[in-house]
């Protein structure tokens, strides 16, 4: 009777660090892109200067 106690406990501990995980996947995805668009516009004004130099 002990042992089906250790296995339940041991599927739920893997159950919720299996949610945390995910969850923090899909935070950063979520964080991510609105930072990546930032950082991609920040960079645009600098590529048209580098070319605007150069001609």
């Amino acid at each position: 009777m002990r042992k089906k106690t250790t296995g339940r406990m041991t599927k739920i501990v893997l159950l919720i660090s299996f949610i945390i995980l995910v969850g923090r996947l899909l935070y950063a995805a979520i964080v991510a892109i609105p930072h990546h668009q930032e950082k991609r516009s920040a960079s645009e004004p600098q590529a048209s200067e580098h070319r605007q130099d150069k001609q």
